[in-house]
C-alpha cells in the first residue's frame, strides 16, 4: 500500500504547518470564549479544534517521515474530530444529556483506520469512509446553526452555518483532488479560510449574545430605577401631605392661640409673644417651602413649564442671582413621570448653582427639539477646574449627577456637561415613552 500513497512532502509540508498553527490558535480562542461565556458548546469546540490540530500534526509527521503509523494516527484523529464536532453541535442544539455508550464511538475511528491502513490497497477506499463521516458531520452542523439562525435571527449563526456547509462539501474533494496533489496548496488555504470563517462567526455570535444580555440587563435596571423613583416620589408625596396636613396645621393652630394670648397680654409680654409669632411664621414658611420641594403643587396642577418658571422665580427672589427663564410656548404636556424627572433635574441643577458656582447669572431654558424635550441650566460661575474630566466627574457622582443621570436615564434621556464659560447642564428626554 505504501507505494500507492499519493501524499508527498515539499510545499505541502509548509501548508500543513500553517494550517496547524491556525487551528491551534482557534482552539485557544474557543477556550478563551468558553471561559468568558461559560457556554458548554464552546468547550466542545475547543476540543474539536484541538483534535483537528493533532490530525494536522499527524499529517506533518507523515510527510516528514513517510511512516504509515502517522497515516494511521491521521485517520484516527479525523474520526475523533468528526465525533467532537458532532458532540459540539448536539450540545449547541440543546441535546446536552451524556450517554455512556457515546464512549464506544471513540473506538470506531480506530477500527476503521486499522482496516483502511492494513487491509485495503486502494487509496479511494482508504480515505472515503473518513471523508464521508467528517463531511456529513460538518454539513449537519451547518444545518444546526442555520436552524438556530432562523429561530433567533442571529447573523453570526447564519454566517457559521454557511461556512460549515461549504466546508463540508469541500471535504469531499479530498480523495479525488487534494490527496493526489492536485489541490495543493489551495485545498489547505480553503480549509484555513473556512476555519477562520467559523471562528469569526463564533465571535459574532458571542458578541451578539453579550449585547443581547447587556440590553436585557439595561432594560431591567431601567425598570428597577423607575420603580425606585416611583417609590421615592410616593414617599415624598406622603411626607409632603403629612407636613401640610399635620405639622403645618398644628403650627397654624399654635400661632392662632398665641395671637389670642397676645390680645389679652400686658405690654411686656406682647413683645415676647410677637417674637414667638414671628418664629411661628418662619416655621410655617419653612414647612411650606419643604412641602413645595417635596412635591410641588404647581407641577401637578399647571404642568412642567409653570413649575420650572415658579422655581426659577423663587430662586431669583431668594438669591442675588439674575435669573432668565426661556420656555417654549408650544411645549407639550408630558406624562407625569417625564415632567417630574425634568423638574427634579432642574431643581438639582439650580441648587448646584446656588451652592457651588459663585455665579451672578442663571439661565434656564426648556424647549422642544425634534421629538425630545431639552432642559438647559447655564450659569456664569467658576465652573469646574480647567483640567477636570467631565466623564469621571459624572461617574463619581459630584453635583448630584448620579441621581440625575439615573432618573433621566430611566426615562431614556441623557445628561451632558459643558465646562465653557461657567457650567452648562443639558438634559434631553424623549417627549414620549417608546412603544
Amino acid at each position: 500500500m505504501q507505494g500507492t500513497l499519493p501524499l508527498t512532502a515539499g510545499t505541502e509540508l509548509a501548508d500543513a504547518i500553517f494550517q496547524a498553527v491556525i487551528t491551534a490558535g482557534l482552539a485557544v480562542f474557543a477556550i478563551y470564549l468558553h471561559r468568558r461565556q461559560r457556554e458548554p458548546w464552546l468547550a466542545w469546540w475547543a476540543a474539536a479544534w484541538g483534535l483537528y490540530a493533532l490530525r494536522l500534526v499527524a499529517i506533518i509527521a507523515f510527510l516528514m517521515t513517510g511512516r504509515l503509523v502517522w497515516l494511521f494516527a491521521h485517520q484516527v484523529a479525523t474520526g475523533w474530530v468528526a465525533l467532537a464536532i458532532l458532540r459540539a453541535a448536539m450540545v449547541f442544539a440543546g441535546r446536552t444529556r451524556w450517554r455512556r455508550w457515546y464512549l464506544a464511538l471513540a473506538a470506531f475511528p480506530l477500527l476503521l483506520a486499522l482496516l483502511a491502513v492494513n487491509a485495503l490497497d486502494r487509496f479511494l477506499l482508504v480515505a472515503l469512509p473518513m471523508v464521508v463521516l467528517i463531511s456529513g458531520v460538518t454539513i449537519w452542523t451547518g444545518v444546526v446553526f442555520w436552524r438556530h439562525a432562523r429561530r433567533t435571527g442571529s447573523a453570526g449563526a447564519r454566517f457559521v452555518a454557511v461556512a460549515f456547509v461549504l466546508w463540508g462539501l469541500h471535504h469531499l474533494d479530498y480523495p479525488f483532488l487534494r490527496a493526489r496533489g492536485a489541490w495543493v496548496p489551495w485545498g489547505y488555504f480553503l480549509d484555513v479560510g473556512f476555519e477562520l470563517a467559523v471562528g469569526v462567526g463564533f465571535a459574532l455570535m458571542v458578541l451578539s449574545d453579550t449585547a443581547a444580555r447587556l440590553a436585557a440587563r439595561t432594560a431591567e435596571l431601567t425598570r428597577l430605577q423607575l420603580r425606585s423613583t416611583r417609590a421615592e416620589e410616593q414617599t415624598r408625596r406622603r411626607l409632603a401631605r403629612d407636613l401640610h396636613d399635620e405639622t403645618a396645621q398644628t403650627l397654624s393652630a399654635v400661632k392662632l392661640e398665641i395671637g389670642l394670648l397676645r390680645e389679652g397680654a400686658e405690654a411686656g409680654a406682647r413683645e415676647r409673644l410677637d417674637g414667638l409669632l414671628a418664629l411661628m411664621d418662619d416655621g410655617i414658611t419653612g414647612i411650606r417651602r419643604v412641602v413645595a420641594d417635596l412635591r410641588p403643587a404647581q407641577l401637578d396642577d399647571l404642568g412642567l413649564a409653570s413649575a420650572i418658571r415658579s422655581l426659577a422665580t423663587e430662586v431669583g427672589d431668594r438669591s442675588a442671582l439674575e435669573v432668565t427663564v426661556d420656555i417654549d410656548a408650544t411645549l407639550p404636556r408630558l406624562d407625569a413621570e417625564r415632567e417630574l424627572g425634568l423638574f427634579r433635574a432642574a431643581q438639582e441643577a439650580i441648587a448646584n448653582v446656588i451652592r457651588h458656582a459663585e455665579a451672578t447669572r442663571l439661565v434656564v431654558r426648556l424647549r422642544t427639539v425634534g421629538d425630545r424635550i431639552r432642559l438647559v441650566v447655564r450659569d456664569d460661575g467658576r465652573g469646574l477646574a480647567p483640567d477636570a474630566d467631565l466623564a469621571a466627574f459624572e461617574r463619581e457622582g459630584h453635583l448630584g449627577l448620579v441621581g440625575m443621570r439615573e432618573r433621566i436615564g430611566g426615562l431614556g434621556g441623557t445628561v451632558r456637561l459643558d465646562n465653557t464659560d461657567g457650567l452648562t447642564v443639558t438634559i434631553d428626554v424623549p417627549a414620549r415613552s417608546p412603544g
